[in-house]
């Protein structure tokens, strides 16, 4: 029995010693995980950044893609002026045009602020119908608890009339 009994403790050994081992091994795939972990959030955030500075230069390209076709388009228009033989010496001609150019700004700006004006009085009518509803209801409300009050007092009422006959 004595040697059962030492196999069982040498089983006994050989199985601490076997999930000793099992767990250092756990811990250290642990740890390379958690390398990996760190390695990918890291390269994630240089990512990140790339994409940004990305998104960023391609504003500025767009900027100045922008930029570059609004300079094209007023030297084409310099030249389509310069070609077409308008004279813009004729000083009486640059000032009718100036002039006509100014009545039309000023029609909008009438148009423009005939609608603000249709705009405030609208909402002043619809200021003066909530202020209204906001007044009816609450005197709705204060009659509603006055009626309350008064039914509370005639079951009040009620109840002590049969308990003083």
């Amino acid at each position: 029995m004595s040697a059962d009994k030492k196999n069982t403790q040498g089983d006994f050994w050989d199985r601490e010693a076997l999930l000793a081992q099992r767990e250092n091994e756990l811990y250290e795939k642990e740890q390379a995980v958690r390398k990996r972990e760190e390695l990918m959030a890291s390269e994630e955030a240089s990512i990140t950044a790339t994409l940004k500075d990305l998104a960023e230069r391609e504003a500025i390209v767009h900027d100045r893609e922008l930029t570059m076709r609004e300079t094209e388009a007023l030297l084409d228009a310099r030249e389509h002026v310069l070609n077409s033989g308008v004279q813009t010496n004729d000083a009486s001609q640059i000032e009718s045009l100036q002039v006509e150019a100014l009545r039309k700004i000023k029609d909008q700006f009438d148009t423009r602020e005939a609608e603000l004006r249709k705009a405030e009085q609208a909402l002043k009518v619809r200021e003066a119908y909530i202020e209204e509803c906001e007044n009816l209801l609450s005197e709705q409300g204060q009659r509603l608890q006055e009626e309350e009050a008064r039914v509370e007092q005639l079951v009040e009422d009620a109840s002590r009339k049969p308990s003083s006959s």
